[in-house]
């Protein structure tokens, strides 16, 4: 996986757990497309630090293009943003 560390825009689902499940989200390519990606499946959710700031860590995947691709989500829980930070 590429390290990408990009914001991005995103929708998600609040359950029981108040923890934030991510839904969709939407980020910019380099050459300046916009691309919409739906969260097809959630492996791994975990709590981590990321120098000293807690994150929420969600490693997924989704149909990209037309093949499943694997990327990793982050919540930054006291900024309240979100970043796809590997794919």
């Amino acid at each position: 996986m590429k390290l990408l560390m990009r914001p991005i825009d995103a929708i998600v689902v609040f359950r029981g757990s108040g923890k934030p499940l991510p839904y969709k989200f939407r980020y910019t390519d380099p050459d300046g497309t916009n691309r919409e990606i739906y969260v097809k499946r959630i492996l791994t959710a975990s709590e981590e630090r990321f120098a000293g700031v807690p994150v929420y860590v969600y490693d997924c995947q989704s149909d990209i293009g037309g093949y499943e691709k694997r990327y990793q989500l982050k919540y930054f829980i006291p900024e309240c943003r979100w970043e796809l930070y590997k794919m």
